[in-house]
């Protein structure tokens, strides 16, 4: 081979290696401009499922507004009563000031709810009182105004032992919610993976 077809062959070589290097760098470029549409669709997509959430959330805080502003509303009532001993010791204060004197029976009893996590146990009281027709009714309001989250079971009036008396039977349950262990269940939940689209 004299050096003419030398320098053919090395040419040819060399012009070879650059085309491969060519098609490399082109199919690498390529694959480097699908992969960032790719990266720009989603971060697009992505933004709209942002922006349609804001919107729902808003929506969603605004429809809501005033079932949660009642429900603020409620929370010291429910805050107020948490165990047994001050359930008790509400009735026993209300009892107190109202002048009510003559109780003629009167238990409380726990009671629980192990399916219901946001209201696992409530207290329920019965109370035989006696009393002056005003005290006793009263004292059943102020009952109600100091527990407003209790639910009146049972109320008996009858005559009591005088005409200006009435004996009163009443039973009412108090719960005792537990918010804390509600939210830990809520965030415990797991959230529903979106489906994805199939590719063609």
């Amino acid at each position: 081979m004299n050096p003419k077809q030398l320098a053919c062959v090395v040419l040819l070589m060399i012009i070879g290696a650059m085309t491969y290097t060519a098609q490399i760098i082109h199919n690498t470029v390529a694959t480097t401009r699908a992969a960032a549409e790719e990266a720009e669709t989603a971060a697009v997509t992505a933004e709209n499922e942002r922006s349609t959430a804001e919107i729902e959330t808003a929506v969603f805080k605004t429809d809501t507004e005033d079932l949660r502003r009642f429900l603020r509303s409620w929370l010291p009532a429910i805050d107020h009563v948490q165990t047994q001993q001050e359930a008790e010791q509400t009735i026993e204060l209300s009892l107190r000031e109202r002048g009510i004197n003559l109780v003629r029976s009167r238990k409380t009893e726990p009671k629980t709810a192990a399916n219901n996590k946001l209201i696992p146990r409530s207290v329920v009281t019965t109370l035989t009182i006696e009393e002056e027709f005003a005290k006793v009714l009263n004292w059943l309001g102020d009952i109600e105004r100091r527990l407003p989250t209790a639910r009146m079971k049972v109320v008996q009036i009858t005559g009591g032992s005088t005409g200006t008396q009435l004996k009163m039977e009443v039973s009412f349950e108090t719960p005792i919610f537990d918010l804390a262990a509600a939210d830990a269940d809520k965030k415990k939940v797991p959230a529903k993976p979106k489906e994805k689209a199939n590719k063609s």
